[in-house]
């Protein structure tokens, strides 16, 4: 009876082990350069080692090279290895989200990681999505605004300088 009930305990643990170790999701992390100027030998050259591990509140400049590492879980029991492709979507916010990239990548030989490069992004918001096989593994949501930022406060006061109707002019 008592090993009935060891068993028990021991086949819930295994299910309770295998379940944490289910999470395949990892970390973001992103570097920026600025390219423009740069030779072409000098972009080869250049190579970032340093990237800000983050997931919220993630802002670029339309001129920033934005490099990104994408870090798997440590998980003994992950099934991917370097030879599995994964799929590196990013989409673009326009009425929903659009597919404007996708790239198909591998992992670092050395390292559980993926890593590229987006240039040239223009103004908006986006979704970064890693998949494997159809399964979305991760994504990261980010903004690329212009550099001087957004205002809406010139447009604001000159509203209120041409408009006629009070009511509307000091609702707002």
């Amino acid at each position: 009876m008592l090993q009935k009930t060891y068993i028990k305990f021991l086949f819930l643990l295994f299910i309770i082990f295998i379940n944490s170790c289910g999470d395949q999701a990892g970390e973001f992390g992103f570097a920026v350069t600025q390219d423009a100027g740069k030779t072409d030998l000098e972009l080869d050259l250049e190579k970032v080692n340093e990237y800000k591990m983050m997931k919220e509140k993630i802002i670029f400049s339309p001129k920033d090279t934005i490099h990104y590492v994408f870090r798997f879980a440590q998980n003994p029991l992950a099934p991917y290895s370097s030879k599995d492709e994964f799929s590196v979507s990013l989409e673009k916010e326009s009425l929903g989200f659009v597919e404007i990239d996708l790239k198909k990548k591998f992992m670092n030989t050395d390292s559980t990681v993926l890593q590229d490069k987006f240039k040239n992004l223009d103004i908006g918001h986006y979704v970064m999505k890693i998949s494997f096989e159809g399964e979305l593994i991760d994504s990261v949501y980010f903004d690329v605004v212009p550099d001087e930022g957004y205002s809406l406060k010139d447009d604001d006061d000159n509203f209120k300088d041409t408009e006629k109707d009070e009511i509307v002019r000091y609702s707002r």
